[in-house]
């Protein structure tokens, strides 16, 4: 008797052993927390804000001046105009560049969390 008890004590030590090796496997590894990237949008919100001060006016005075040395003979609401059409155009370009930016951005990475819960939901 006892050495079928040593034989069933081996094999389930080798079975015990097999799950653990099963198991190990199977042990979700720790996913990398994604990064936060809050302070890099603020600069970048940051600099779009400053080009969209700057830009429309250096647009506006810049052309205005031109108009006015280059065309004498044009009056002054037409050189108003084609000054505001710049300052408009040159607006809405930074708008598109910034809408651009946030498309081409990758999503970041899902955390922990959200992955456990997608598995569930598969």
């Amino acid at each position: 008797m006892g050495k079928n008890k040593n034989k069933k004590q081996q094999a389930e030590n080798s079975l015990l052993e097999k799950e653990n090796e099963v198991a190990d496997t199977y042990v979700a590894q720790p996913q990398p927390q994604a990064e936060d990237n809050s302070f890099e949008v603020f600069l970048w919100l940051l600099a779009y804000s400053v080009l969209m001060f700057t830009l429309p006016f250096l647009g506006f005075y810049g052309v205005q001046n031109w108009l006015q040395e280059s065309f004498p003979n044009l009056t002054v609401f037409e050189v108003n105009c084609y000054s505001v059409l710049t300052a408009v155009l040159v607006a809405n370009a930074i708008v598109a560049m910034y809408v651009f930016k946030a498309i081409r951005e990758k999503d970041p990475p899902p955390l922990e969390g959200e992955q456990d819960e997608s598995k569930k939901e598969q």
